[in-house]
């Protein structure tokens, strides 16, 4: 069952075209009410929200399951920056198997979509966010429901101040002008805590812990009071190769307290299925991490444990073990289910916190 300690706001209308369509889609209610970490029902019914489909590696879905992951209207439109990424790559894929049309941007305009689930529906355009103008960036995104940010510094595609915070900057502001509904940011686990272990072995890199926070809370100020456009912040633990597993082995939280691994294809599946979700209040302007539930460690252990596999039992997150809860646990047996009653950020506030940075 899902653990949340937090009440699930009211729905908006849902008044678009796209979301109407997306509306005969939501996964059916279970059987029984599921149950808060404080004891309290949530609610049975579901807002409108489309799965991404399983690939190869997932693990075996069943009926009911795979219904509600029939492929969205053909209308919805998805940009990825950062196509040509381990995660961006993914990204696309998962969308395009989902039924959504997707532009694939990479910083020389190339993009193989050989041996992807419905290829045609992919195009592939030139978009460095390094170095595109500002009417680059809002020609690529007019038109498009969500933006997926899956960019990061590499030694060929500019350093983390041009990438991770004024690349950001730069496509965020352009998803504004162009009213687009959803501008999903793939950031990182301990990005908002400079003593723990991971973000001062990670920031050796060129500073790109760093970067990384301070372009998250730049789009925090900039998204303040925005009616129809917001943002979603996801931050993934370890990033490994392995094959998905699937929502229900995943845990978010929120507050950068905890972390673990998880796989590139899962946090795929959770970017697409948040893109998928714009236009409603599923994880409308939250920030949350993602990790694999067996895999969750304490902050301050899980640059250690990561390194060395030295993962704690599941039964250990449940409070009984020496991993701490924050009461912000969440967890489903379907991504509709894992997203459904993250808390907002609050209006405008920085997360970075305090510590010595590069």
């Amino acid at each position: 069952s899902k653990m949340t300690s937090r009440t699930i706001p009211p729905r908006r209308a849902h008044t678009t075209m796209a979301t109407r369509a997306l509306a005969s889609l939501a996964p059916a209610p279970r059987s029984r009410a599921l149950t808060s970490a404080r004891g309290r029902a949530a609610p049975a019914s579901r807002r409108p929200l489309v799965t991404p489909r399983a690939s190869a590696g997932d693990a075996p879905v069943s009926e009911s399951t795979q219904a509600s992951e029939t492929p969205p209207a053909p209308s919805s439109s998805v940009v990825v920056f950062g196509a040509n990424g381990k995660t961006g790559r993914r990204c696309v894929a998962r969308a395009a198997a989902a039924g959504a049309r997707v532009v694939a941007c990479t910083r020389a305009g190339d993009f193989s979509s050989t041996g992807l689930e419905n290829a045609r529906l992919v195009e592939a355009r030139a978009g460095d966010v390094s170095k595109a103008t500002d009417a680059d960036l809002r020609k690529i995104l007019r038109g498009c429901d969500a933006a997926i940010f899956a960019a990061s510094a590499s030694p060929s595609g500019g350093t983390p101040q041009e990438v991770d915070k004024a690349g950001l900057v730069k496509v965020a502001a352009a998803c504004v002008a162009e009213k687009v509904k959803r501008l999903v940011i793939v950031s990182s686990g301990s990005v908002s805590k400079p003593l723990s272990p991971v973000y001062v072995f990670l920031n050796f890199f060129g500073g790109v812990m760093r970067a990384k926070i301070e372009g998250e809370d730049a789009i925090r100020a900039m998204y303040v009071a925005r009616e129809n456009c917001d943002y979603v912040v996801i931050r993934p633990g370890g990033l490994t190769e392995d094959p998905a597993r699937g929502a229900s082995s995943v845990e978010l939280n929120q507050g950068d307290e905890k972390s673990g691994r998880i796989s590139r294809e899962d946090v795929a599946s959770l970017c697409v299925a948040v893109a998928m979700a714009a236009g409603t209040d599923v994880a409308r302007n939250a920030t949350f991490e993602c990790y694999w539930t067996d895999t969750a460690n304490d902050l301050s252990d899980v640059g250690f444990a990561n390194a060395l596999n030295a993962f704690s039992p599941s039964s250990a997150n449940d409070g009984s073990g020496s991993v701490r809860p924050t009461g912000r646990e969440q967890r489903g047996e379907t991504w509709a289910d894992l997203l459904d009653g993250l808390e907002p950020d609050r209006p405008g506030v920085a997360q970075q916190g305090w510590g010595p940075s590069l």
